[in-house]
Formats: C-alpha cells, sequence, structure tokens
C-alpha cells in the first residue's frame, strides 16, 4: 500500500548554493498503542482491543528486557542491540560517564514500508519556525527526557511565543490518554525567538508526551493572522 509524506522544503543554510534545499516533513502528531489500535479497529480488527494492547505490551516489555539482557533483538520492524557509550579510564562502569544506550535500526518491515513511500513536497518554507534540540537542565540530556518541576530548555527558530489568540502557547500532550496539559505563562521563563526556557510541570504523570509550540511571532513587527504551530520530533519523556 503506498504511503505519502507531505514535506516543506528550505534553503540549506550550511551551503553558499542558492539551488541547494532541504525537506521538512510536516509532522501531524505523533500517536501511542491506543491510537494505532483505534485505527486497527477502524480496520476491521475482530479481536477485543484490551487483548491487543495486552499483546503489544507484553511484547515491547520482553523485547526490552532481552536487548538489555545482551541479545541483539529483530522485531521485523526495527533492529536493536545493546551499547555502552563514553571511554573507561578506571576500568569500572559507572554510569554517569557510561550510559547504556540502544542502537536501533530499520527492520526488513519497515525498509519494505519505505521502499512504498512517496513525498508530496507542499512548496518553499520561507520562515520555518522549528524545534531543533531540547534539554533537561538538571540532568543535561538532549534525549527527551525531562524532569518535572525543572527547567528544559528548547531551541530552534521562531519560536518566541506572542500573539493575542488563546491558542498561543506550549503544550504537553500524553500520548497514551491524549490528555493536554498547556503551560502558564508564568512556567515559560524565557521567551525568545531561537530559544525557551520552561518550567516542566511538576503535575505531570510520568508517561510519553508531544511537546509543541503555536506561536504567530514573525520577527517582524506585526504578527501572523492566524497562530502556527511545530511538534517536537521526538517523544518526551516524563519518567
Amino acid at each position: 500500500m503506498k504511503k505519502t509524506l507531505r514535506a516543506w522544503i528550505r534553503k540549506n543554510q550550511l551551503t553558499e548554493d542558492p539551488n541547494d534545499y532541504i525537506a521538512s516533513v510536516s509532522v501531524s502528531g505523533s500517536i501511542g498503542i491506543t491510537a494505532i489500535v483505534d485505527e486497527l479497529e477502524r480496520e476491521g480488527m475482530e479481536i477485543k482491543r484490551e487483548t491487543v494492547i495486552d499483546i503489544i505490551s507484553r511484547f515491547n516489555r520482553k523485547a526490552a528486557d532481552l536487548v538489555l539482557s545482551g541479545y541483539n533483538v529483530n522485531t521485523g520492524l526495527v533492529y536493536m542491540r545493546p551499547v555502552v557509550k563514553g571511554v573507561f579510564y578506571d576500568k569500572t562502569w559507572n554510569p554517569e560517564t557510561n550510559p547504556v544506550y540502544i542502537a536501533i535500526n530499520q527492520g526488513l518491515d519497515l525498509r519494505n514500508a519505505v521502499a512504498e513511500t512517496v513525498v508530496e513536497i507542499l512548496g518553499e518554507q520561507s520562515d520555518p519556525l522549528e524545534i531543533l534540540s531540547i534539554t533537561d537542565n538538571t540532568t543535561g540530556k538532549t534525549d527527551g527526557t525531562l524532569t518535572p518541576g525543572r527547567n528544559a530548555e528548547l531551541k530552534g527558530s521562531y519560536l518566541k511565543i506572542a500573539g493575542d489568540n488563546p491558542d498561543c502557547g506550549i503544550y504537553f500532550k500524553n500520548v497514551a490518554t491524549q490528555a493536554i496539559t498547556k503551560l502558564a505563562p508564568g512556567d515559560i521563563v524565557l521567551n525568545e525567538p531561537s530559544r525557551l526556557l520552561i518550567l516542566v510541570p511538576a503535575t505531570l504523570a510520568a508517561g510519553e508526551y508531544e511537546l509543541s509550540v503555536t506561536t504567530q511571532f514573525t520577527g517582524a513587527n506585526k504578527l501572523l493572522k492566524q497562530p502556527r504551530s511545530v511538534i517536537l520530533g521526538l517523544p518526551v519523556i516524563i519518567g
């Protein structure tokens, strides 16, 4: 079955070639197991959703157990292998300097799906609103894991929260429950075009979240008539 990715193109600022463009995929959102099962039900799945969710959850847990027990795990969709990073100076393991990491590559099923995918170019994006990175200022991690009640820093372009539209702001959406938490204005500690410093809500339950920014900021003296949004390209994990 053919699949379509929609993407904007913009000038590559890393080269001087005026004809050099790069693509930015238009992300539709983030979904988790329950939303995927919803899609399966719409396709006519006959197995009870509770059974499917239980099997998937058990499978994921066992795959994680095995890869973290030293196995290379091939799920068909992805191929995972365990890695210990960093340099060992005193020949002992230090979790702070030698973190455990799981390297993930495309499996055969995913490669076959990619082969059936086409890209639809939506046009040129002149002023890209994008989040390039997020950092937990408590731990220094940049993998999306955040500490509730502590500061996190977002870097990108055109991120400044501006405009009187009530939709403008920063949002955390729980991928499992789809519950949305909007940051209070006072929790945006620093509000700059290329940098946002926020206070991660202490009330966020443990889980996986989609982080998004909505603003009317343009970089000029006038605001957009309608706000635009951007979604962080990796999930936010609240432990």
